[in-house]
């Protein structure tokens, strides 16, 4: 863990927002946001891509 709160945000039109300490953490939610809601299989590099410092 590290002292970076990381944050992926979705599309404004969707709204998710998950942010935390644990960069592993919002790569897991983001994936399974992306699946559950989107219909998507992101990859951790294109949502490492997303992956901004909050």
């Amino acid at each position: 863990m590290s002292n970076d709160l990381k944050r992926i945000e979705c599309d404004p039109k969707c709204g998710f927002v998950v942010q935390s300490h644990d960069e592993k953490e919002v790569l897991d939610i983001a994936r399974k946001h992306a699946k559950e809601k989107h219909d998507m299989n992101a990859t951790d590099q294109q949502l490492k891509g997303m992956m901004k410092s909050a």
